[in-house]
């Protein structure tokens, strides 16, 4: 079914859904560094004030350490996201995607572990004082930051590797430390309380095959989240409209992005020119040329004014 929409209009859409873009990247990123150094803190205090020991120690906890690398990747967001508000143009680079994609999977893997295991064998750790922060909150949480943040990533079965590895390595170094040295030798206390269950070997490989499931549920899941926003997106657009009329709105897209960025860090809006090309039937230097030249007189008219 044809819309009747004009270009202005399809051009003030995409620009207001990208401004809300960068506002729900913000919200959910600086709610996300808020609880996470909140739960990390009071975890440390608890290590050195209660339990007597090095701060350092709190951090065999895989819920200190993923609530970290969440914490982490919500803090690279932001820059982004204010650029975006500024920008009318929110983008975010691969590594950051991939960084919040592994904090996403490691927060969900800690809440089903909490959930399916800790809660059956000492509530107190799994929901008690602070904990319901860092075992609950932060992964409901980054969950939606996640999914709600449309970085327009396509994620790989590489990157879900990526994902999971760190559960993968920590759990690796746990049951050595745990099963194979032990605590009276040395190693760690079984505070994930792998031994209260029988074949806990067993446990660790079918815990492992659920820690990629848990990945491959999220990949799916976003993938087919920024598919379906994308089609959306440029569904929105007329399938009759002249060439000239989008020559014209790539010009003035152009001059938008000049105006906003500076030349050693300029994000050319390629992926739209690409599709709009696809979808009018044009070469896509029909809409290349008047947009570097916009884009060109945007830096023009951004330097002029502050001479």
């Amino acid at each position: 079914m044809k819309n009747n929409y004009t270009v202005k209009q399809c051009r003030d859409y995409m620009t207001r859904l990208l401004m809300r873009r960068s506002i729900i990247a913000l919200c959910a990123g600086l709610l996300t560094i808020i609880l996470s150094f909140y739960g990390i803190i009071a975890g440390i205090d608890k290590t050195v004030g209660v339990i007597g020991k090095n701060a350092f120690v709190s951090f065999i906890y895989f819920t200190m350490i993923s609530n970290t690398i969440a914490a982490l990747s919500a803090t690279f967001t932001i820059p982004f996201a204010i650029e975006g508000i500024r920008k009318k143009r929110f983008t975010l680079p691969g590594w950051i995607a991939i960084m919040h994609y592994c904090s996403a999977v490691s927060l969900t893997i800690v809440m089903i572990l909490v959930v399916g295991i800790m809660s059956w064998v000492s509530p107190e750790d799994a929901f008690g004082d602070f904990n319901i922060i860092l075992h609950i909150f932060c992964p409901i949480l980054i969950l939606i930051s996640f999914f709600q943040t449309e970085s327009g990533h396509i994620y790989t079965l590489k990157e879900q590797l990526i994902g999971t590895a760190p559960f993968v390595i920590y759990m690796t170094v746990y049951l050595v430390e745990v099963i194979v040295i032990g605590e009276v030798n040395g190693g760690w206390r079984d505070i994930y309380y792998v031994k209260e269950f029988p074949y806990y070997g067993l446990s660790a490989v079918v815990l492992l095959v659920s820690v990629f499931g848990v990945g491959y549920a999220i990949r799916i899941i976003a993938n087919r989240l920024t598919r379906v926003r994308t089609n959306k997106m440029f569904s929105f657009w007329t399938d009759g409209v002249d060439p000239l009329e989008l020559g014209i709105e790539a010009y003035g897209l152009g001059v938008m992005t000049g105006k906003n960025s500076d030349k050693s860090n300029v994000r050319i809006s390629y992926d739209i020119l690409e599709y709009l090309a696809e979808k009018y039937r044009l070469d896509i230097d029909t809409l290349a040329k008047p947009f570097m030249k916009g884009l060109a007189n945007g830096f023009n008219e951004k330097e002029s004014k502050t001479k």
